[in-house]
Order: C-alpha cells, then sequence, then structure tokens
C-alpha cells in the first residue's frame, strides 16, 4: 500500500489553475450576450441610416419636380386642362408663344410612373425624375389641375399633389422604402 500511496501524487487546492466548467460557459454565455446586442445595435443604425437615405433621395426627387414646375407655371401667361380637372394633363401658355405640355404617366414593365414636360417644338416628353425601376422613383400624379376663379382679374392657379415613392423594383425591405407626399398650389404671376 505504502508503494501506491507514493505513485499517485496528491491534489492541492492552492496548485491548481485554470477555470472550471461552469466558470467557462458563464463567460462564453455574457461574451455572446454582448456580441448579440452590438450586432442588434449596428443592425439598427445600418436601417436607420438606409431609411434616411432613401427617404432623402426621394425628397430631393420631389422637391426638384415642384421646383421646376413652380418656375415654369409662374413664367407663364396662361394655363389650361384640356381634358378636365380630373387629368393628370395640363397646358401653359408662356410668353414665348409656345405651349409647354405637363403630363403624368403610369408606370410600364419597365419604367416607374414619371411627370414629364414637352413643347411643340420638341414633342418627345422628358421626365422630371429618374425613371428607373430601381434607382429612380415612382411617382403618383394625385393632383394636376387647373382651377380658374371666377374673377377675370385673378390669375388661374395649378393644385400640385404628388406622391413619391422609392423605384417599383427597388429592395423592398422595410429600411429601403420610402413615401413622400408633395402638396402645394402655385399661381401664375400675371395673367
Amino acid at each position: 500500500m505504502h508503494f501506491i500511496k507514493n505513485q499517485i501524487p496528491e491534489f492541492e487546492s492552492k496548485n491548481l489553475k485554470g477555470f472550471t466548467l461552469v466558470e467557462f460557459l458563464v463567460v462564453l454565455g455574457l461574451l455572446s450576450l454582448t456580441i448579440g446586442i452590438t450586432l442588434l445595435f449596428l443592425t439598427s443604425i445600418l436601417r436607420g441610416n438606409n431609411k434616411a437615405s432613401v427617404t432623402n433621395e426621394v425628397k430631393q426627387n420631389g422637391q426638384l419636380v415642384i421646383d421646376t414646375l413652380e418656375r415654369q407655371i409662374r413664367n407663364s401667361t396662361d394655363a389650361d386642362s384640356p381634358d378636365g380637372n380630373d387629368a393628370k394633363y395640363i397646358v401653359l401658355n408662356r410668353y414665348d408663344n409656345e405651349p409647354l405640355h405637363i403630363a403624368c404617366f403610369s408606370a410600364s414593365a419597365e419604367l416607374n410612373a414619371y411627370i414629364a414636360i414637352r413643347t411643340d417644338s420638341a414633342p418627345e416628353y422628358t421626365s422630371l425624375t429618374n425613371q428607373d425601376p430601381i434607382t429612380g422613383v415612382d411617382v403618383d400624379c394625385s393632383k394636376l389641375d387647373v382651377v380658374k376663379p371666377s374673377s377675370s382679374e385673378t390669375p388661374p392657379f395649378i393644385n400640385i399633389e404628388l406622391i413619391l415613392n422609392q423605384g417599383k423594383d427597388a429592395p423592398s425591405r422595410e429600411d429601403f422604402l420610402a413615401n413622400v407626399k408633395f402638396n402645394t398650389t402655385i399661381s401664375l404671376r400675371q395673367y
């Protein structure tokens, strides 16, 4: 017996180094939780950044359309809606005696819905927005009509209501969707 006792060293508690399995699992769990929370935080920041970027792009496109239309309308002598007030088409008579046509077009298989202008000398419509189905904007022209007041001394005004969305084939994730409404009334300067 004496021989076996000398062969097996006795473990002393003061010489033990390292971690127990429970301590290791607790540290691993806390580390996993910290990494998970950090990833959720970074993901939410990225999604917020994507949403802000897409919304800003759509707002810029809408503001460009409104500014362009406002400049054209204010520098016109008269306005008319040939197909009636429900149409999404108006004609502006300008000082140079060349009418400017403003029309809203529906989406096609390849392009977004858009708003465009043309003159009689250049019969091809020029889009005021990016028509690309992924990177462009889809324009819902809710209202584009001419209102002529009953007083002949008061110039007509144009009601414009546009809803711009991210392109129809843009990624459908929530952070890539944008919907911005523009609503304005623009009066002709001189009648």
